[in-house]
């Protein structure tokens, strides 16, 4: 009622009604928790889960061992009963952030062949889903699917496709009966969204060897790339496909390398936590200094002025 695109609805007075029943409120206290809400629209992960907790709560009456390691901060607007055997404001940092942030930025730029690695490697085989309740998963892997649909739009996806897409995920999820069919389904719409948001920023060429080129790059971002190790690899003459990519682009394919590398150089400067060093070393730039110039080339401003102000 609260998290969009799956479920853009406010919170009615019935549900408000329902919700501070559960909580032994006051229903006088209605207003108060229809205008939490609505500040909500905008929900991130650790919001989200706060709103789920209190729901499996409120909803079913559930207490904190049974649901173990449900990461989340909220700060409810109004003071909460003393006998109320669950404590809502609790701070604990998720297990995982890097993998859980790789993850959606992946989906957002369309990052498909590096999705289907990072899901392999650290999602779908992950020990961690054998220590936690069926339901727990089914809960981690709704949210989850909100998530990558809020993501998706934000990623230039059409509202009613990603509303769609989340719908018709969400029903599989809650009738899914066991571990391995909410693996399937965790991997399968992250596979999906990442697959469609990758279409819309597809790069569009008639020539095949271009499209080859592209490929190769976007799956080598971070290894060194020249025109010579992409003609050893396509098995073509260096200075043919150099010509025939000015041609077909007007652009060589140096200049057209490190425009792609920018673009991953944008996504990683979203993790506050890299430094421009670090990005510039990991993207095979030779220094710091020469990285700063040619994102300032391509963006327009530089790294740092990129990071504070991104949409800018």
């Amino acid at each position: 009622m609260f998290v969009e695109p799956l479920m853009p609805f406010e919170c009615l007075p019935r549900q408000a009604d329902l919700i501070l029943h559960r909580l032994g409120r006051k229903a006088s206290d209605e207003p108060a928790l229809r205008t939490y809400f609505s500040k909500n629209a905008v929900c991130d992960l650790p919001t989200l889960f706060s709103h789920l907790k209190l729901l499996n709560y409120a909803l079913n009456q559930k207490t904190e061992p049974d649901i173990v390691g449900m990461p989340f901060s909220w700060n409810i607007p109004y003071p909460v009963l003393e006998e109320l055997p669950i404590e809502l404001k609790i701070e604990v940092a998720p297990e995982d952030p890097w993998n859980e942030n790789t993850l959606m930025s992946y989906l957002r730029y369309g990052r498909l062949d590096a999705m289907e690695k990072l899901l392999n490697e650290h999602f779908i085989h992950a020990d961690s889903w054998d220590e936690i309740s069926i339901d727990y998963m089914r809960i981690y892997i709704l949210s989850a699917n909100i998530m990558a649909s809020r993501t998706s739009v934000q990623a230039g996806m059409d509202f009613s496709l990603a509303n769609a897409l989340a719908s018709y995920y969400l029903d599989k999820i809650l009738h899914a009966k066991t571990k391995s069919e909410l693996t399937y389904l965790f991997y399968d719409y992250f596979q999906e969204y990442t697959k469609r948001i990758a279409r819309i920023h597809q790069f569009h060429s008639h020539s095949v060897i271009v499209r080859q080129i592209h490929q190769y790059i976007q799956s080598h971002l971070y290894e060194s790339i020249t025109p010579a190790l992409l003609a050893e690899n396509l098995h073509m003459n260096g200075s043919y496909l150099c010509t025939h990519f000015r041609k077909e682009t007007g652009k060589t394919i140096s200049i057209y390398v490190q425009e792609c590398k920018i673009e991953e150089a944008r996504r990683l400067l979203e993790y506050k936590e890299l430094s421009l060093v670090t990005i510039a070393e990991m993207l095979g730039f030779s220094s710091q200094s020469y990285f700063c110039s040619v994102f300032k080339r391509v963006i327009g401003k530089t790294p740092k002025e990129y990071r504070e102000n991104p949409d800018i």
